[in-house]
C-alpha cells in the first residue's frame, strides 16, 4: 500500500516537472520571437551549469541581451542641446560669436523700414483711410496751389502779416456793432451784482475792524488810568510813612516805656 502511494506521488511529481519544462520552453520561444521583432541580438553563450535546481528567471534572455539605443532620438537630443548652448552663448567655435552661430543680426545692424509699404497692417490701414479717394475708389490727385503764376498762394496769404491785421480789424468792427444777446446781458448783470456784494462785504469787514480798534483803544486808556491811580496811591503812602518817621521821638534808651511821656527825651 505504501509503495503504491509512493509510486503515485513520484508519478505526479514527474508530470508536474514535465509540465513546468514545457511551459518554460514555450515562454522561451515567445521571448525569442519578441527579441527578434525588436531587433535585439541574443547572446549565443549558454550557461553550462545544470539549471534544474536554479531559480527560474523568465527574463534571463532580456537581461543578457545586448542593450542598444535609438539613434534618431539620440541625434535629436544632441541637436536640441547644441541649439540651447548656442542661444546662451556657451557653445561657440573659434572666431565665431553668438549672432553668427545663430544666424541673427543686432538691431543696430538692420536698416530702418522707412517705406509705408513695409510698415505694420494697422499703420497701412490708417494711411489708406486718410487718403482722399474719388467716387471710383482711386486716390484723388492733389490740385496744385497756383494762382496768377504764384506757387503756394494760399500758404503765403496765411503767413502774410497784412492779412492777419485785416482780419483783426474786421473782428474789432464786428465787436463794436455787435449787440450781445439777452443771456449775455443777464450774465453781465450777475457779475455786477457779485462785484457789488463783494464790495459791501469788504466795507462791512472794514467797519467791524474799525469798531474793534476803537474798543481796544478805550480799553487801553482805562487800563492806563487805573495804573496811574494805583501808582499814585503807592506814592502817597510812602510820603505819610516818611512824615511819621520824622515826627516820631527818638528815645534815649532802647527799652524805655512810653517815650513820649519821658522828660529826658525832650531835653
Amino acid at each position: 500500500m505504501k509503495q503504491k502511494l509512493l509510486k503515485e506521488r513520484q508519478e505526479k511529481l514527474r508530470i508536474e516537472q514535465a509540465d513546468r519544462e514545457a511551459r518554460l520552453s514555450v515562454l522561451k520561444y515567445k521571448s525569442k520571437e519578441k527579441l527578434q521583432e525588436y531587433g535585439i541580438v541574443q547572446s549565443t553563450s549558454e550557461p553550462t551549469q545544470d539549471t534544474a535546481n536554479e531559480h527560474i528567471n523568465l527574463f534571463a534572455n532580456l537581461d543578457e541581451a545586448v542593450k542598444t539605443t535609438n539613434k534618431d532620438h539620440d541625434n535629436e537630443a544632441k541637436e536640441k542641446k547644441e541649439e540651447y548652448e548656442k542661444k546662451i552663448g556657451y557653445l561657440t567655435y573659434l572666431g565665431q560669436d553668438t549672432n553668427e552661430a545663430l544666424g541673427k543680426k543686432n538691431w543696430y545692424e538692420v536698416a530702418p523700414e522707412t517705406s509705408r509699404y513695409s510698415r505694420s497692417s494697422n499703420i497701412k490701414d490708417t494711411y489708406d483711410k486718410l487718403v482722399l479717394k474719388d467716387t471710383d475708389g482711386k486716390p484723388k490727385v492733389k490740385e496744385p496751389d497756383v494762382k496768377d503764376g504764384e506757387v503756394n498762394y494760399k500758404r503765403k496769404q496765411e503767413l502774410d502779416p497784412m492779412n492777419a491785421f485785416k482780419h483783426l480789424h474786421k473782428y474789432d468792427k464786428i465787436k463794436k456793432y455787435y449787440k450781445p444777446p439777452k443771456q449775455q446781458i443777464n450774465k453781465d448783470n450777475d457779475k455786477q451784482k457779485k462785484k457789488k456784494h463783494k464790495k459791501d462785504r469788504k466795507e462791512d469787514k472794514e467797519m467791524k475792524l474799525q469798531k474793534l480798534r476803537e474798543a481796544r483803544l478805550r480799553r487801553e486808556q482805562q487800563e492806563k488810568y487805573r495804573t496811574e491811580l494805583f501808582l499814585k496811591g503807592l506814592h502817597n503812602s510812602n510820603e505819610t510813612k516818611e512824615v511819621e518817621k520824622e515826627t516820631r521821638l527818638k528815645p534815649k534808651y532802647n527799652s524805655q516805656f512810653n517815650p513820649e511821656l519821658a522828660r529826658q527825651n525832650y531835653k
